[in-house]
């Protein structure tokens, strides 16, 4: 089995195959069960199993879509081996990732840690213009954490260096990190910025077209996200998390997007389910999206799910 086959064992949404099989799959899941960088609480090697196992127990019809972005084909592959060293890790993520890209799939990956949101970046950079639309509490532009410059708190930095970069939701970061945000005209819209009513007057004009989604949970409050493990308060509430997705994902083409830093907690299953429901609402929007530039690939001719098996 090389890594573009579908696991035949954990299968986001528990799909039939008609509607997991790689070769019909519009979105490709890649599990990255790494946290090597991990600096609080450790565990976010185990976020990807744990978000595809409660992603069997998610309702495929989206309310609010009016359909079943299931339909577009979900394939799920196997978890990219894990390296002690980043480097080598980044590589192993990258091969996955651009033999994804290579098909005109999309990249779904399951972290693990924010670091793995990178190799989807530089795999994407080969190929494109695009902007990283990152949703986080921290910035995660140090240049590097104790003695990595491949840290989960570099992500945002190194990403930088290779698109243009933009995050919402920060509200932990060091004065270095504020001090070179402006300097390198990078965006923070912090988390207080977008409670409340103001929210919608936030110009998301300098978004362009292309866009790759990195989603650190931590960017959700911590109670309805306790299972983090760097979490912040004062965070995103989830309509808010998804009103902002709609505003960002509108009119533009998702090119892969990522959710990573789950830590589960043994007997609280609900981070789980929240992290597994977010991925597919992402997908939902993002083929709505595609649907409204003239790109339906949610009504192809596929039999309801529910006919199918599932």
């Amino acid at each position: 089995m090389n890594e573009t086959e579908s696991s035949g064992k954990r299968n986001f949404l528990g799909l039939p195959e008609a509607y997991c099989a790689p070769e019909l799959s519009y979105f490709h899941i890649v599990p990255v069960p790494y946290d090597l960088t991990t600096t609080y609480v450790a565990g976010a090697r185990f976020g990807p199993r744990a978000i595809i196992d409660a992603s069997a127990a998610l309702e495929l019809y989206d309310h609010e879509l009016a359909g079943e972005p299931a339909r577009a084909g979900v394939a799920t592959l196997r978890e990219v081996p894990v390296d002690v060293d980043p480097r080598r890790m980044q590589e192993n993520i990258g091969t996955v990732v651009e033999s994804i890209l290579s098909r005109e799939k999309v990249p779904v990956v399951l972290g693990g840690e924010h670091t793995v949101s990178l190799a989807s970046v530089k795999a994407l950079a080969k190929r494109e213009k695009f902007m990283v639309v990152s949703l986080d509490a921290h910035a995660d532009l140090r240049d590097s954490y104790q003695g990595s410059s491949l840290s989960h708190a570099c992500f945002l930095r190194r990403a930088s260096e290779l698109a243009d970069c933009c995050a919402f939701g920060v509200r932990s970061l060091s004065k270095r990190e504020a001090d070179h945000a402006g300097a390198a005209g990078l965006s923070l819209i912090y988390a207080d910025q977008l409670v409340g009513p103001g929210t919608q007057e936030i110009s998301l004009d300098f978004i362009p077209e292309h866009i790759y989604l990195s989603i650190d949970l931590d960017v959700l409050d911590p109670s309805i996200m306790p299972a983090t493990g760097t979490p912040e308060p004062g965070g995103l509430d989830w309509y808010t998390t998804i009103d902002l997705l709609k505003r960002i994902i509108k009119g533009r083409k998702v090119l892969g997007f990522d959710v990573v830093e789950l830590c589960p907690q043994p007997g609280n299953p609900a981070p789980d389910f929240t992290a597994a429901k977010l991925v597919y609402k992402i997908m939902g929007l993002a083929l709505s999206s595609c649907a409204d530039q003239g790109e339906d690939r949610i009504s192809h001719g596929k039999k309801e799910t529910e006919e199918a098996g599932r």
